[in-house]
């Protein structure tokens, strides 16, 4: 059974016609099935659904990574679209996400997560299963979270904050969730934007999941902060799985997006909107 994987939402273009904007959405489709992964923020997911004759009536569910709003923006027009749909998500979704501006690291906090309550979803049709463990959710559809962190394999963002106790505290956003596909040749991961770290995610698919080759790892890697041995780090694990397609964008960062490419030359690939990838 063929795999088609269609990023709907992406900070770059990689057709005419599309826009972009910071976020991400992908759409996955196998035979008669069809999932969305993330919604973007919503601006941009109704023009590109049109513009690349594409249709969400009778999405068999929508999987979110994590609640940020670049990731859930586009959540109840998908819903609406959809019909009643079941929405599979971490528990902690509906955190109270804040971030500090990245650069200055003063001023008060913006509110960065879901833009709807669970009570406005559910009312536009969705019906959430929420999961925080490793999980196949649908015929060779594999959900990743609450997943082991080092610490050391953790992204360096101390702009993320979110509250308990009427005090700010460093966000790890326990929320954060991957996909693994299993296809017809060799898995797939699909990384919304690894705030568990990609390096802890690689770990639990090699270590608890068994796998030991991916055909491809697309999405966001969250390297934008990363120092300078973090990112050879991740070419040499990526390395190990024998990856054939590095699809990495949205929170990866240009550094590390031309380092990826110097090494992995014609396997590496940015992830932009209207790409089109089948296993």
């Amino acid at each position: 059974m063929n795999t088609s994987i269609t990023v709907l939402a992406e900070n770059s273009v990689g057709k005419a016609r599309l826009i972009g904007e910071h976020g991400f959405s992908v759409l996955i489709e196998r035979g008669d099935k069809k999932y969305l992964f993330d919604t973007g923020q919503g601006m941009s997911l109704p023009h590109n659904v049109e513009v690349l004759n594409k249709n969400l009536t009778g999405l068999n569910k929508i999987i979110i990574s994590h609640g940020h709003y670049d990731h859930t923006g586009g959540l109840k027009w998908a819903i609406q679209q959809a019909g009643e749909v079941e929405v599979v998500a971490h528990p902690a979704i509906f955190t109270r996400h804040m971030s500090f501006d990245p650069v200055k690291l003063t001023g008060p906090p913006r509110y960065i997560g879901c833009p709807y309550t669970q009570e406005e979803l559910e009312k536009s049709g969705a019906s959430f299963n929420f999961i925080d463990h490793t999980d196949k959710i649908a015929p060779g559809i594999w959900f990743i979270a609450g997943i082991d962190r080092k610490p050391e394999y953790l992204p360096d963002d101390s702009s993320l904050k979110t509250e308990k106790d009427n005090q700010l505290i460093a966000d790890l956003v326990k929320d954060d969730a991957s996909l693994l596909l299993e296809t017809e040749t060799e898995p797939v991961l699909i990384l919304g934007c690894a705030h568990s770290g990609i390096l802890n995610i690689l770990d639990h698919v090699h270590n608890k999941m068994g796998i030991r080759k991916l055909g491809a790892v697309l999405g966001g890697a969250h390297l934008m902060y990363s120092n300078s041995r973090d990112i050879p780090r991740v070419i040499d694990t990526l390395e190990a799985f024998s990856v054939d397609l590095v699809g990495l964008s949205h929170c990866t960062g240009f550094k590390a997006e031309a380092e990826l490419s110097r090494y992995f030359g014609d396997r590496f690939v940015m992830a932009a909107t209207g790409c089109v990838f089948n296993f």
